[in-house]
């Protein structure tokens, strides 16, 4: 895919670039674009796995980047506040009730005043945090890259439990699904191939099994929660629907490389290391297949309006017709795609490989 020309000029806030690839009038406009991250030193191609998160409240758009800042956009693309950490952002912050919870590599969750930017706690994990945080009940859950699950206090950040897979002699791979949390229940994905289903009050297992067929690359990448039904990805190779309260199997689909889900539109999407496959969430039957054009870099797709947003890397975000498949278009600055969009309302926010946040307005 050819890199869109970057002669668009636009009316911006205060900071921000006035050059900009140009869109498709049809289905976006690009309101502006920020560059926030500079060129690293011994980068030969930049890589940003993270991604957009919006408070509905004061309609900033937060994200962490690679090179370990955490920043806090107005929608007019002038910069709200940013924060310092040691490490790296591999995922989107998760928001709620104006405060921002977002993990770093740094082994620390940061619990952020949206409004301010100001540190409320951090905790220290002491392990890799590279997966969204979910947040129910008072209570902060996120996934380290070393398969712990830790539960903490919303308001404190004092720890209040943690749930261990141990990797298996010789496993290195680091990864996990984001956790999901209903209810009483908190339900995780882990590198080994397992999912497992725990009490939020103290982390007790309620069920776990393996889902990944045999393969090099077990990790349990996604998981996605619709009623009584949790899906979740296996990269050796299936999509799977399990009841969410036995974890006793429904329908699997062979789909290898696959990565990450979402749910929407009267459909569960797919996204592998090559395609993207629209499943029907009740039989797991094949709606439609779509060539990704590129490798995904970390990013989940997600829904807006009739479309669904995914990050090939790159080959850009790809802007696909939910109900068909067809790919309408592709966005890419030049450097490619690979982070999580965030969608608040009609504005879409995406960072680019390259340290580029753009904003764009859907038609």
């Amino acid at each position: 895919m050819t890199a869109l020309a970057l002669a668009l000029a636009l009316a911006a806030g205060p900071g921000v670039s006035s050059r900009l690839p140009a869109g498709p009038l049809d289905l976006y406009r690009i309101a502006w674009m920020r560059p926030v991250v500079g060129p690293q030193a011994m980068e030969s191609r930049p890589l940003e796995p993270g991604g957009v998160a919006v408070d509905p409240e004061t309609g900033y758009a937060v994200f962490g980047t690679r090179d370990g800042w955490v920043h806090a956009v107005r929608p007019d693309g002038s910069v709200a506040w940013e924060l310092r950490a040691a490490g790296s952002f591999w995922a989107p912050p998760a928001v709620e009730r104006g405060v921002a919870y977002v993990g770093c590599t740094d082994g620390r969750l940061y619990a952020l005043a949206m409004a301010t930017g100001k540190e409320l706690w951090r905790y220290d994990a002491k392990e890799e945090l590279g997966t969204r945080p979910a947040v129910a009940g008072g209570t902060v859950f996120v996934m380290s890259l070393q398969d712990t699950l830790f539960a903490v206090d919303a308001r404190t950040g004092a720890w209040k439990w943690h749930h261990r897979r141990e990797a298996r002699a010789g496993f290195t791979v680091r990864g996990a699904a984001w956790p999901v949390v209903r209810g009483d229940t908190v339900w995780a994905g882990y590198s080994d191939g397992w999912v497992a289903a725990l009490d939020v009050a103290n982390g007790a297992t309620r069920w776990e099994r393996t889902v990944a067929p045999a393969g090099d690359y077990l990790d349990v990448d996604a998981i996605q929660l619709d009623g009584k039904r949790l899906y979740a990805t296996a990269f050796s190779g299936a999509v799977l629907a399990m009841d969410a309260a036995t974890g006793d199997p429904i329908w699997a689909f062979r789909a290898p490389g696959a990565a990450r889900l979402v749910l929407g539109r009267g459909a569960l999407f797919a996204v592998t290391s090559s395609s993207v496959h629209a499943l029907d969430p009740a039989a797991g039957s094949v709606l439609w297949t779509a060539p990704l054009g590129g490798a995904p870099g970390g990013g989940a797709p997600v829904i807006a309006g009739p479309w669904v947003l995914v990050p090939a890397g790159q080959g850009g975000l790809r802007f696909l017709e939910a109900s068909s498949g067809r790919t309408l278009r592709v966005l890419d600055p030049g450097t490619g795609i690979s982070s999580t969009p965030g969608v608040g309302g009609e504005r879409v926010y995406v960072l680019s490989n390259g340290g580029d946040l753009l904003a764009l307005d859907l038609r």
